[in-house]
Order: structure tokens, then C-alpha cells, then sequence
């Protein structure tokens, strides 16, 4: 019995030895949960910190894109807001065609268009304008559809196949009007344009240059994204750092007054010579952006300048080179 009783107590010690070192490890695992409990306490602000940060920055893309299109949006509803008010005002005009307007349109291989485009310019509510054709050394020949448009108003001449640019100056160095206008041959100038611009320079006698509004039958295929869009308006805002970054019109929706110094074309930026000239005649003074309809833009002709990809890659870093400095300049002011 004292034998078996012993051999109990030593077991008993073991187990007590053993209770002692599982108190010891659990204490210090109690330890170490109370040490990862804190840092857990400091470290949870800052993730969820960092969490609040990654989750707006994701979030903001979103928001930006929203607010750039509601932006774009509402600068459609005014635009269209701003054509019709100005558009009824212009109908109820009595100012008289004092101003002979010089309609500048060269053309190349287009005899159907350029009948359509005749049509348009002779179907103007403002009468005292005279057309300048150019042929750009076509072989179809486009003096049978000046012929047969029968009006005294309508001038044409001829040059060797040298680029549009280079036909646009042929035209401006026959114009006799006191302000020109321009109307490519596969576009539609709206019955109202001309009457709009003499009004304009009429009421701003402080205004050199204007710029109205486009209706563009498909911009999705104006901007080479495809095609199947409705026709919609197209007027931007003017804006001088934006225009030395992008085009902000185009060529059938300027005017100006004849005889500046820079109205002319530079004949080595042959697609998108209509930005560069916008550039250079309004580097002193901004234009007048006149919310009218110009023009009904076409994109569905084979072979539009626009398509003409690599020219119209050469032209564009020809104009961002040569107006470098003037937009360095404009961003750091922003």
C-alpha cells in the first residue's frame, strides 16, 4: 500500500511539473496575444486609413469620368440653347448686306459634291457674297458644274495638283469681300451662315475672327471609333491652352475679316491647316464664338483629309512643336 501510494505522489508531482510548464507557455502565449492585440490597435487606423485611400483612388476615375461627361452634357444643352436664341435673333436682323462675304472652297474630283455644295452657298438668306472654286488640279474637271450653277457670283480658277492649303490660298488671293468664309466641296453650309457672320461683325467691330457650330452626321466616325452615331452639334468653347492642344473647330465654321496678316495658309501642313490657321489669327486677340449652325459636316466621303492618317500625324506634331513654348507657358499659368 505505502508502495503504491508513493508511486501516486510521484506521478501526481509529474503531473504538477507538467500543469506548471503549461502555465508557463500559456502565459506567454497570453502574453504574445495581449502584445499582437495592441499592435493590432495601433495598426488597425492605419489600415483601414490606407483601405479608406486605395478605395478613393479606385472610386475616382469613376467620379472624374462622370463629372467630365455631366460637364460635357450640360455644355451641349447650353450650346443648343445658345443656337437657337442667337439663330431666331439673327432671322429678325434688319442689318443690311452691306458686307461682300468671299466664300473660299477648293475642290478635287468631287463634281457631284461640289454641285451640292454650289447649291448651298446660292441658297443663302444674305445675298451679297461671291464663291471662289478652286480646282486642285482634278481629273474631273469641275468647270462644267461652276458653268451650269449659272450665277455671276460664282468665280473659278485652276492650279496643278498642289494640296488643299495651297488651293485656299490661290482662293484668298482672288477674294474682293471684306470677310471670308470657308466651305470645303463635300459639306453643306447652313441657308442662314453668312447672314449670321455679316451680323456679327457688324454688331463686334472689336472682333477680327469667328467660329459658329457644326452639325456632324456620325462623330463616332469623325473620330475613327466607328460609326452608327446620330447627327448631333458640335461647338466648343474657346479656350487658348486648349486650341494649342487641339483643334476646337473646324474649317466651314470660321470666318474673318480679310486682310489679316496671318490669313493665309502654310502649305506644309496640309490636313489640319484650318487649326493652324485658328492658331496664328487668334494670337493676339480671341475669337467670337458665334453659336450658329456653319455647316453640315460629312464624314461619309472615301477619301476625306481626316483619313489620311500618317499626314495628319506629321501636321499635328509640325503645330504642337511650333507652339511649344506658348503652351508650356499656358499650363504653368493654369
Amino acid at each position: 500500500m505505502g508502495t503504491a501510494l508513493a508511486g501516486l505522489a510521484g506521478r501526481l508531482d509529474a503531473l504538477q511539473d507538467v500543469q506548471r510548464s503549461m502555465g508557463l507557455a500559456l502565459e506567454g502565449l497570453a502574453r504574445r496575444l495581449d502584445a499582437l492585440e495592441a499592435g493590432a490597435i495601433t495598426v488597425g487606423p492605419t489600415v483601414a486609413g490606407l483601405s479608406e485611400r486605395i478605395d478613393a483612388l479606385e472610386a475616382a476615375p469613376t467620379y472624374a469620368a462622370a463629372l467630365r461627361g455631366m460637364s460635357t452634357r450640360v455644355d451641349s444643352v447650353e450650346a443648343a440653347a445658345a443656337v437657337e436664341a442667337v439663330t431666331r435673333w439673327v432671322a429678325h436682323s434688319t442689318h443690311p448686306a452691306a458686307e461682300r462675304i468671299s466664300v473660299v472652297t477648293p475642290t478635287h474630283n468631287r463634281p457631284d459634291q461640289l454641285r451640292r455644295a454650289i447649291a448651298s452657298v446660292r441658297a443663302q438668306s444674305y445675298g451679297s457674297w461671291e464663291m471662289i472654286v478652286i480646282d486642285d488640279g482634278g481629273e474631273l474637271d469641275s468647270a462644267a458644274v461652276v458653268t451650269d450653277a449659272g450665277d455671276p457670283r460664282i468665280r473659278r480658277s485652276r492650279i496643278d495638283n498642289s494640296g488643299v492649303c495651297a488651293a485656299r490660298n490661290r482662293a484668298l488671293s482672288m477674294a474682293t469681300g471684306s470677310i471670308v468664309a470657308y466651305l470645303d466641296d463635300d459639306n453643306v453650309m447652313d441657308p442662314s451662315w453668312l447672314q449670321a457672320v455679316a451680323w456679327a461683325f457688324a454688331e463686334r467691330p472689336d472682333v477680327d475672327v469667328v467660329y459658329g457650330g457644326l452639325v456632324i452626321d456620325d462623330l463616332r466616325r469623325a473620330e475613327g471609333s466607328g460609326s452608327g452615331a446620330l447627327p448631333q452639334l458640335y461647338l466648343r468653347s474657346y479656350d487658348r491652352y486648349a486650341l494649342l492642344t487641339e483643334n476646337l473647330t473646324d474649317m466651314n465654321a470660321i470666318a474673318h475679316r480679310a486682310g489679316l496678316p496671318e490669313a493665309h495658309f502654310d502649305e506644309t501642313i496640309d490636313p489640319l491647316g484650318d487649326w493652324d490657321l485658328l492658331i496664328r489669327l487668334t494670337t493676339r486677340k480671341p475669337p467670337l464664338v458665334l453659336p450658329v449652325i456653319a455647316c453640315y459636316y460629312s464624314t461619309a466621303a472615301a477619301d476625306r483629309l481626316s483619313l489620311r492618317t500618317a499626314d495628319l500625324a506629321r501636321s499635328r506634331e509640325g503645330i504642337l512643336a511650333a507652339h511649344a513654348i506658348e503652351r508650356r507657358l499656358g499650363r504653368e499659368e493654369l
